[in-house]
């Protein structure tokens, strides 16, 4: 089966590489012929743009690139008709009307739509009045006239099911042969106890949340915040340590961690979020504190596997508690990657998703 997979990045973009290219193997030894376009190749992480929501501005400067890009994806939909499956990532062009996935429809053209997030309400709050009225019902259309949905949050399961029956949820999944545990008989490099936070720095709003109760924590702990972003990170109330993130080290930064923190305020986009986050500290054996929103619900075995907070006296009290025991610190977090090996790897996902596309491929 020939499937072309029109991804939003190349590898170096996260939500691609956790939904399609980390995948790809486990499709070729299928019998998947995987063909890959991404919109967006590496040259656009030179930009700066994922540090904060593209604007018309971004576009304007770097016009060139973008059209380019823009008439890449065209030639390659031209010839979509010649694939057995389509597979893309929420959409086929951000922030413009979704004409395009309504014609591969139109061309009898079978696609599988892939969503991480809530972007249907990424939209309905867009800073900009144009792209909110540009994008009015644009995904909720896409998801109707989709071969099938594959989503990464039962809530978001929830949502597409009331537009299209054929609907999808699988789990998050890292590598975990690319994620092995830290090793908690090394010698410490650092008497201070390490807090540790992953994302983009459009994530920052979420763990500047928790900066009082850093700085309550920091007059009792020997402690310091480490974050893995593209952009520096800081703060008045607790020491930080900025990693720049890269494929090449990440694995290496989430070592250093003693405590991995997924802090979410609670609201629709908040709920459709995937998790690997918490997903990736729990892999390498760290353990995970989180806010009971979305997939944490599921993923998180309260004083099992990690620890949900939900208020910043619960936040206090779960950080307290990890700090305050290295033992528990060890135990919850080997628990966490117990529960990644069986259900949140991609050892353990790929054969549900392959699963999934050969049945679409094949459907009438």
């Amino acid at each position: 089966m020939n499937v072309l997979f029109l991804t939003r990045y190349s590898q170096r973009g996260g939500s691609s590489r956790y939904m399609v290219h980390q995948y790809l193997s486990a499709y070729t030894q299928a019998g998947i012929s995987c063909t890959v376009e991404p919109l967006f190749d590496d040259r656009y992480f030179e930009f700066g743009v994922l540090d904060r929501p593209t604007g018309f501005g971004d576009i304007a400067r770097h016009g060139l690139y973008f059209a380019h890009r823009m008439a890449r994806r065209l030639q390659v939909l031209l010839n979509a008709h010649r694939y057995d499956l389509v597979v893309f990532e929420k959409e086929l062009f951000p922030y413009l009307p979704d004409g395009f996935e309504a014609w591969l429809r139109r061309r009898g053209v079978k696609h599988v739509v892939l969503f991480d997030d809530a972007t249907y309400a990424y939209y309905r709050r867009h800073p900009f009045p144009l792209v909110r009225w540009l994008c009015r019902g644009k995904i909720e259309r896409i998801v109707r006239n989709a071969t099938h949905v594959i989503v990464w949050n039962e809530h978001l399961a929830g949502y597409m099911r009331h537009l299209n029956p054929c609907v999808s949820v699988v789990n998050s999944g890292v590598d975990i042969t690319r994620y092995p545990p830290k090793d908690y008989r090394a010698p410490r490099t650092s008497e201070r106890l390490v807090i540790g936070w992953i994302g983009t720095p459009n994530g920052f709003p979420y763990l500047q949340s928790l900066e009082m109760v850093f700085g309550e924590l920091a007059r009792h702990y020997p402690i310091e915040l480490h974050v893995i972003s593209s952009v520096p990170y800081t703060s008045a109330h607790i020491p930080v340590i900025n990693r720049t993130w890269s494929l090449q080290t990440e694995v290496q930064h989430l070592h250093a961690f003693d405590i991995g923190v997924m802090p979410l305020p609670d609201d629709e986009w908040t709920r459709g979020k995937s998790g690997v986050k918490a997903v990736q500290y729990m892999a390498v054996g760290v353990p995970a504190v989180c806010s009971p929103v979305g997939v944490a619900r599921r993923l998180i075995v309260n004083n099992v596997n990690g620890l949900l907070a939900d208020n910043p006296t619960s936040w206090h009290a779960a950080l307290a508690r990890l700090l305050d025991d290295q033992t528990l610190r060890e135990r919850m977090g080997m628990a966490g990657r117990a529960t990644v090996v069986q259900s949140y790897s991609i050892q353990s996902v790929a054969p549900r998703l392959t699963n999934i596309l050969l049945q679409a491929g094949r459907s009438p």
